[in-house]
């Protein structure tokens, strides 16, 4: 009988550890290849020394001549403009279609995807809903989209 409630408290463990984890959000991954970002395309693209250009996986900003393009750019920047960056794996390819790396972009314990949907400036996209297939952070990074008040309303003004 004793095992029974040995099993029992361990189940109880193990299922308030779970619903701790799953309130944190998406992990940040410590893995991944890290990289000085010495280039800002826009607010969805960086260049990394010694990497090459990097797509960030599940967002999309403006582009050029858009608006929220600066905004979007200009926050990327601040962000990551020459600090070393943790590149995450994540997307069903390895390339998009321009030969970009796609990855998740961390600094620190930024998730950069992230931070830029909880502002506004990017939305969640090329994903499963897109036919890109899923990515571990989708979930996470939809309910941001949802929540978050755009720069630009749907006219594209600010």
């Amino acid at each position: 009988m004793r095992r029974w409630w040995v099993l029992l408290g361990l189940l109880v463990v193990a299922v308030a550890v779970t619903a701790v984890v799953a309130t944190r959000g998406p992990s940040l991954d410590p893995g991944g290849e890290q990289g000085v970002v010495v280039g800002v395309v826009d607010g969805d693209t960086v260049d990394v020394a010694g990497v090459g250009r990097v797509r960030v996986i599940g967002v999309d900003t403006p582009e050029r001549g858009e608006c929220g393009y600066e905004e979007a750019s200009r926050a990327v920047a601040d962000l990551v403009l020459g600090e070393t960056v943790t590149l995450v794996p994540g997307a069903r390819d390895d390339t998009d279609r321009y030969g970009r790396l796609l990855r998740y972009l961390q600094v620190g314990d930024t998730d950069v995807g992230l931070a830029l949907l909880d502002s506004g400036l990017a939305v969640a996209r090329y994903d499963s809903r897109d036919g890109y297939g899923e990515h571990p952070r989708e979930d996470a990074y939809v309910r941001a989209d949802a929540r978050a008040a755009p720069v630009c309303d749907e006219r594209g003004a600010s």
